[in-house]
């Protein structure tokens, strides 16, 4: 074998190598879980923020959140909890454990504070 021709196959296999190497991974904590092995939250749910109230409609199906009725923020599952988020943006506005849920409230972040959302009946 010709030293042109080992340099050829040495570099064809590190180009392989790279290139199955460099492959993005995902972190399985990133991934939505089955929706029948996490409890229900979908509804209307009640947020106490800032000298005010406000109305947040979650529907685990579908990505978009009800802020006070309005549209404009999206919903990501995740394997532990979910992610409240604007449209537009990365940056979360609300982060709820799928094990803080109770019947009746949920204790999660918003804004980088902890808050409380109550159930509306």
């Amino acid at each position: 074998m010709s030293n042109q021709m080992k340099i050829l196959t040495a570099s064809f296999i590190l180009l392989a190598v790279f290139c199955f190497q460099c492959k993005e991974k995902q972190n399985p904590a990133d991934r939505a879980p089955n929706l029948s092995n996490i409890p229900n939250f979908k509804g209307e749910w009640v947020l106490e923020w800032e000298n005010g109230t406000h109305s947040l409609n979650l529907d685990p199906e579908g990505p978009k959140v009800l802020f006070d009725g309005n549209e404009g923020l999206e919903l990501d599952l995740d394997s532990v909890g979910i992610r409240i988020r604007p449209y537009d943006e990365e940056t979360v506005k609300g982060y709820f454990l799928y094990s803080d849920i109770k019947p009746k409230s949920w204790i999660g972040t918003w804004e980088n504070r902890v808050v409380r959302l109550f159930r509306r009946d």
